[in-house]
């Protein structure tokens, strides 16, 4: 409204007729710019002319270097090439050949260099040579800067060198720059960087380009046989000092008319300048007021009455998505606002007309969407005489976004508060109630007494109805214990606010206070149990040394038992030597013909009886060594296969006897394993030995040895009877067995499955057990790659 005004007082003043005065002038100012061209332009052609030729002989030179470092390249490729087939022709390794070769970093095959980590040197330059190999190439360019050369003694796995692109070509002098191309890659000398480009075109015409803001001559010249070709760019300024030096012959040309001129000029009147000074003043203040809009992201507006049209500047149309300023029918503001406020905007613009003046937000159709306010006032245009209304249009998005913010968290602070289980009040600097939750009024059954406003002392007053006990806490003495008559203790606190106001808030410790009088009855009920402790405790002593007595005679008769299976087993172990051996004498009739045939299987079972016998006493003597603490393991590195693959050896005589098909699954390229060879071949045995015993005629027995992270996995699986759920927990004790009726049917000490456990344990690792009753069972050990030592070592990591 302020910039129409202005405008209209400008019109009204007695001022020259603008038109007249830009028409003299027009026609004044014809002479100097016809007479300045054709001066111009024909000085401007003869130093055209004079500037191609110079420019046509330096792109010629910087072609000539372009093609002298591709055959730089060439000859730096058949070198490589030549490395290549040194290395792959005899005796002398890749590392030696590209150690001897100057310029080549490395040679090696396609396939080791695909194999290197994503993102190496070798990586990117497998990746350059796949493409290379593609397109029937033999050099080429990887994105880190490598010259990669392919050479293919063996058509199956083709050989590569590589060698850094600064080893072959040297970083320019002065403002020259080189840039080799290639695979899709660009590296440049000089103060350029590493780029990637989409392909090669237009690479071999020499021009002149614009690079980084500069302008430059670039050739190139491509390398044979490859899809590399080598750029040499130098700057070309657009003026040179040759050129300065034409121009400031021209200008000593044009100089003496353009005086001339000038004096003509100042001819012009005084109208001229100062009908051009209002409008500079005009479009100043015009400029002024749009940066400051802009910048407060506002804008101005005018709505006239009689023909309910809206005028917006560019900050006001630019808020509500208009593509540009100027006046529009009021509907068309209505249709950038969503349906459900329109009503409300065309009520606001009916009401200005009794009113005076406009308010009004609203959102507007923006992307995204912006809250607009409208503010304005009625007056009257000094032109026109007509009343119209205007005001200013500011962006209010932030500050109702602010505005809901607060009011969503408020809502979130009442929902808190209400849902606090204790009783909660805030009051005024004035000690007048502001705010409480339910939980206050019910707790004190002030529901129909509180009200805003209330006192504090008048609000104590009221809940003491409530209260059947207050007490004042000895460490605080704004804190006070109340207990109710519902029978619930109250701990309420009062803090001050850094307003000056006050927060009751109240916690709920009827628990706490029970567990105080349930302390205080405990510490009484101690008490007398002390008393009678202190009478009991010379009985106590005398059952101690009793106890005592019985611990040390236990542990001699476990000493004992230790000892008498010890020796037995040493002492039974010579007659049944002795009693083996003549047996198989006897068996083999070495000594002669035993006569009957009858006593060959008599002697058969001797030998049998004896042999079993004799394990059940190793079983016996090796667990009595273990309860004792005498049984050590000897660990080194093996094979974890070969003690398996002894103790199959050795059973599967018994396996074939019951028909048994006994299948070993071992997994390749096993770790060694830190364990006893001995000890894993006993383990094994006497696993096989069980899923035997308990397989029926033309069973399966499967032997698995695989590695499960650091351990190694022995499992033996047999498709056997089964053991019940109810047995399992106890077969892995000593002298357990499924059977417990004297006519079982198979024999054994039941030692078995302890000594394989007992040997896992010692070895750090554990053993697993699992059956399905009737279809088989699968007995396991796990041991540590590393060994016991391994074990004790992650346990001490652990624990630091």
């Amino acid at each position: 409204m302020a910039k129409s005004q202005a405008r209209s007082q400008l019109n009204s003043a007695a001022a020259p007729d603008p038109a007249a005065v830009k028409a003299e002038a027009r026609r004044l100012g014809l002479l100097v710019p016809v007479i300045l061209g054709l001066m111009a332009l024909a000085l401007g052609l003869k130093a055209w002319d004079e500037r191609q030729t110079s420019e046509a002989a330096r792109l010629a030179q910087i072609q000539s270097e372009a093609r002298t470092l591709a055959t730089r390249l060439e000859a730096r490729a058949s070198v490589a090439v030549t490395a290549i087939a040194i290395s792959e022709g005899g005796g002398v390794s890749r590392a030696r050949t590209a150690s001897f070769t100057q310029g080549i970093d490395a040679i090696v095959t396609l396939r080791d260099a695909s194999q290197s980590p994503e993102g190496s040197r070798l990586g990117d330059a497998a990746a350059t040579a796949d493409q290379m190999i593609e397109h029937g190439w033999t050099s080429g360019l990887s994105p880190q800067g490598d010259l990669v050369f392919l050479a293919a003694p063996d058509d199956r796995n083709p050989v590569i060198a590589i060698t850094p692109l600064v080893n072959v070509l040297s970083a320019p002098a002065g403002r020259v720059r080189t840039s080799v191309l290639g695979n899709g890659n660009v590296v440049a000398q000089g103060d350029a960087s590493l780029a990637r480009v989409s392909d090669l075109a237009g690479v071999g015409r020499p021009g002149i380009i614009s690079m980084d803001g500069v302008r430059a001559a670039s050739a190139c010249a491509p390398v044979e046989g490859s899809s590399v070709a080598v750029c040499v760019t130098a700057a070309q300024p657009l003026i040179t000092a040759q050129d300065i030096l034409r121009l400031a012959i021209f200008a000593l040309l044009i100089a003496a008319p353009t005086f001339t001129l000038f004096g003509l000029s100042r001819r012009l009147s005084s109208r001229q300048r100062e009908v051009a000074i209002q409008e500079t003043r005009n479009e100043e203040s015009d400029r002024i007021l749009g940066l400051v809009m802009r910048g407060a992201r506002a804008g101005y507006w005018e709505w006239s009455q009689e023909n309910n049209s809206l005028f917006l500047s560019d900050g006001a149309s630019e808020l509500i998505g208009l593509a540009a300023p100027g006046r529009f029918a009021l509907d068309e503001l209505l249709d950038r606002v969503p349906v459900e406020s329109r009503g409300y905007v065309k009520e606001g613009f009916t009401k200005a007309r009794s009113i005076g003046w406009v308010h009004l937000t609203f959102v507007a159709h923006t992307s995204p969407l912006r809250w607009i306010e409208m503010r304005g006032s009625v007056s009257s245009d000094p032109v026109s005489g007509l009343t119209v209304f205007g005001g200013i249009m500011m962006d209010a998005t932030e500050r109702k976004q602010a505005e809901d913010r607060v009011k969503t968290a408020e809502r979130r602070l009442r929902n808190a508060i209400e849902g606090f289980n204790g009783p909660f009040a805030l009051w005024d600097m004035r000690r007048r109630l502001l705010y409480w939750n339910r939980a206050f009024a019910l707790d004190f059954g002030l529901q129909d007494t509180l009200r805003p406003g209330m006192s504090h002392e008048t609000v104590i007053i009221a809940r003491s109805g409530a209260v059947t006990m207050e007490r004042q806490s000895e460490e605080d003495a704004r804190t006070t214990l109340l207990t109710l008559r519902s029978g619930r203790s109250l701990k309420m606190v009062e803090r001050g606010t850094p307003d000056g106001g006050l927060i009751t808030v109240g916690v709920d410790v009827t628990e706490n206070v029970r567990n105080e009088d349930e302390l205080k009855k405990q510490k009484e009920k101690l008490h007398r149990a002390a008393l009678d402790l202190e009478r009991s405790e010379g009985r106590s002593k005398e059952l101690s040394r009793k106890l005592g007595e019985e611990k040390e005679k236990a542990e001699r008769a476990a000493h004992a038992k230790s000892a008498f299976l010890a020796n037995m087993s040493h002492e039974l172990r010579t007659p049944l030597n002795a009693i083996i051996g003549f047996s198989e004498i006897m068996t083999s009739e070495l000594a002669g013909p035993l006569g009957d045939p009858s006593y060959v299987e008599y002697a058969k079972d001797i030998l049998m009886s004896g042999q079993h016998l004799l394990d059940m006493i190793n079983d016996i003597l090796d667990m009595a060594k273990i309860e004792a603490g005498k049984m050590t393991i000897n660990t080194q590195p093996i094979d974890p296969v070969d003690p398996v693959d002894a103790a199959i050896r050795m059973i599967r005589r018994k396996a074939e006897e019951k028909a048994i098909d006994l299948v070993l699954q071992a997994q390749e390229n096993l770790p060694d394993i830190d364990a006893d060879h001995r000890a894993i071949r006993q383990m094994m045995l006497n696993l096989l030995s069980n899923a035997i015993k308990f397989t029926d005629r033309a069973g399966t027995i499967t032997v698995c040895v695989e590695q499960r992270g650091t351990d190694i996995y022995f499992g033996v699986t047999d498709t056997g009877i089964g053991i019940p759920p109810e047995d399992l927990p106890r077969l892995a004790q000593p002298f357990e067995q499924v059977a417990k009726t004297k006519d079982r049917n198979h024999e054994g000490t039941g030692l078995g499955l302890a000594l394989t456990k007992s040997f896992a344990e010692m070895h750090g690792g554990r053993m697993m057990l699992s059956s399905i009753y009737g279809e088989g069972t699968t007995v396991a050990f796990v041991l540590p790659i590393g060994g016991p030592s391994a074990i004790r070592f992650d346990i001490q990591r652990d624990v630091a």
